[in-house]
């Protein structure tokens, strides 16, 4: 202990413990305060009760004994503050003529590892200008890259690390991967692997720990952490075939995890990059064999984005499966069950691998679901098909080609009548149909859609709609307003993200009211019954016989929300309905089919009232 603290103890005025910690803060030593930064040490005055300290920009500020005490941390001399405050000049010119020098001096006097924002703060503004920083770091992160046992982060969320040098590079990074405590941390570690594979002098034996520790972790913790134990292991197998690298046997593959995951796995594929991607569909086969994987691999079709779409496409095609891809996307066109990414890569592969679906019934789906979304608050969903069919100038054109009038013209009533389209967008869809169908010129000229007659519903179908309308007003928006309630009270609503969402979804709710409402103001309820059967009509089961090859096929015609494809139920809106609907036993009539013609002769064999 200094004699001269010793004395203050001694008489009391200070403890003997404090009195330890004063004695090691003598004058001439470098010290940071975590307001005031560094500072070196200039005198004491005891009997002031003070210490004098130079900080940076501020020199000779006296602090009280117990106040440095407690708050001062002294640095080594040739730490990188304590350089910054006794030599500012060296450190400049270390910046301008050798920006690795500094780097590696920050991370030595930061425990080695250092995030890119606590760099920027030790850097700007004292040795390199605030205005010339970014330019100052790209160079630095040039001149970096012969600097191997500096290792700069692909991300900016990533820290900065400085290896050790006494150990090999690859033994480091494989160090670091198997010390990461939790799913991201290995990420980035394998990350640094992948970067710097060539560091490694024997990869195929030193990875063997990581290959073995991806395949643990994964088995450990696919239930609560799917997506990134996927990308362990799909970032394990890019590395092991790059580099003819073998998993060790026993190891958990892709088609494991994906066999074991399939109920959730299109959730956590979605933002995968699109090379990844293709990788986890290409493990299908394997994960579900005997062809169990062609109908796991289509559900994902209407589930996961656009990217995954044509990775999809390309697996199937691979296999010899597109047929069944085709007749898949068939179906969801019928139903109207496709999204807009599905929708948009029909349209772009109408030459490639789409090209069997592609007709005039993509129009009617792609219509629908701009409507849909514009009814619901759009177009945050679909502004990419909206842009789609503006840009394109050639897809309307070739979709009409070759389709029945009737067909086009229903289109065209459609585009006509669309709320989601604006004046001059509407002329210019319907010149481009009219182009490709000169017949049609008679649709522009009338610039009219006949009113929509009355809906015909079940009583029960109808039951459900208004159920859900006063779920709508009675629940949900009311909730909604209280939300807004709650969030107009936090404050300022300028930089309110909970109002402004609030907002929104307000909006999306009363559109969707207004849908419903005017739904149920056009639907007219019936039980069905009393309905005649001389001829098919809502309301009967009409049996038909498919005159080419003789097979029979029953159909329910009810109301516009009745339909049920597994109970061979069909909406009287349906095209097949209105093949049928009209037609007397022994008529014949053409069916809409999955088929490149669109039809199929069939015999009207016997009709019956749905409801006895």
């Amino acid at each position: 202990m200094n004699p001269e603290v010793q004395n203050i103890v001694a008489v009391g005025k200070m403890t003997a413990a404090d009195g330890e910690k004063l004695s090691k803060l003598e004058p001439g030593l470098f010290v940071v305060h975590k307001s005031w930064g560094v500072g070196k040490i200039a005198s004491w005055d005891l009997l002031g009760d003070r210490i004098l300290i130079d900080f940076e920009g501020k020199p000779g500020h006296p602090l009280k004994l117990a106040f440095a005490i407690g708050s001062l941390e002294i640095i080594p001399a040739d730490h990188f503050l304590a350089r910054r405050h006794s030599d500012l000049e060296a450190l400049k010119t270390m910046a301008r003529d050798n920006a690795p020098a500094l780097v590696e001096l920050a991370l030595k006097s930061s425990g080695n590892s250092l995030h890119l924002d606590d760099l920027e703060k030790l850097i700007k503004p004292r040795i390199v200008a605030e205005a010339d920083y970014k330019k100052w770091w790209e160079a630095a992160k040039r001149a970096l890259k012969t600097h191997r046992h500096i290792v700069v982060p692909a991300k900016r969320t990533d820290n900065l690390v400085l290896r050790d040098q006494g150990e090999s590079a690859g033994a480091q990074m494989v160090k670091s991967f198997l010390a990461a405590r939790d799913l991201k941390g290995k990420l980035s570690a394998l990350a640094s692997i992948v970067k710097d594979i060539d560091l490694f002098s024997d990869a195929k034996n030193e990875l063997i720990p990581v290959f073995q520790d991806i395949s643990d972790t994964a088995r450990k913790g696919l239930k609560l952490h799917l997506k990134e134990c996927l990308q362990l292991l799909l970032a394990r197998d890019e590395l092991a075939e790059a580099h003819a690298i073998s998993v060790p046997m026993g190891s958990m593959k892709v088609s494991d995890l994906v066999c074991e995951t399939k109920h959730v796995l299109a959730d956590a594929v979605k933002s995968l990059p699109a090379g990844l991607l293709g990788r986890v569909y290409r493990a299908f086969p394997e994960a579900f064999p005997n062809r169990g994987w062609v109908t796991e691999i289509l559900h994902h079709l209407t589930k996961t984005g656009g990217r995954a779409v044509e990775e999809i496409a390309i697996v199937l095609d691979a296999n010899d499966e597109l047929d069944v891809l085709a007749d898949s996307l068939k179906k969801a066109l019928r139903n109207r069950l496709l999204s807009a990414d599905l929708l948009i890569w029909m349209a772009r592969e109408r030459k490639g691998l789409a090209e069997s679906v592609f007709d005039i019934d993509l129009g009617h789906a792609i219509l629908g679901v701009i409507e849909n979304d514009h009814m619901e608050g759009g177009p945050k969903r679909t502004g990419r098909l909206q842009d789609l069919l503006s840009d394109d100038r050639t897809l309307l054109g070739e979709m009409v080609a070759e389709a029945e009038e009737e067909d086009i013209r229903l289109l065209a009533k459609r585009i006509l009548g669309s709320a989601s389209f604006d004046e001059l967008t509407r002329r210019s869809l319907m010149a481009r149909i009219i182009k490709a169908r000169p017949e049609m010129e008679a649709m522009m000229a009338e610039n009219a859609v006949q009113k929509e007659d009355a809906l015909i519903v079940s009583w029960e179908s109808l039951e459900r709609k208004k159920k859900e309308l006063e779920d709508l007003v009675n629940i949900k928006i009311p909730e909604n307003k209280r939300e807004i309630q709650i969030a107009r009270a936090e404050g300022d609503l300028r930089e309110n993200g909970g109002y402004k969402a609030a907002r929104d979804q307000q909006a999306v709710l009363l559109r969707l009211q207004g849908k419903y409402e005017r739904e149920l103001r056009n639907a007219r309820g019936t039980d069905f019954a009393n309905v005649p059967t001389d001829k098919v009509g809502i309301g009967t089961i009409v049996d038909v016989e498919d005159i080419p090859s003789g097979e029979k096929e029953t159909f329910t015609i009810l109301g516009a929300w009745d339909g049920d494809l597994e109970k061979n139920i069909i909406s009287y809106l349906s095209e097949s309905a209105k093949a049928l609907i009209g037609k007397a036993v022994g008529e014949e009539t053409d069916l809409p089919t999955d088929s490149h013609h669109g039809s199929r002769r069939a015999k009207i064999m016997a009709i019956r009232a749905f409801k006895q």
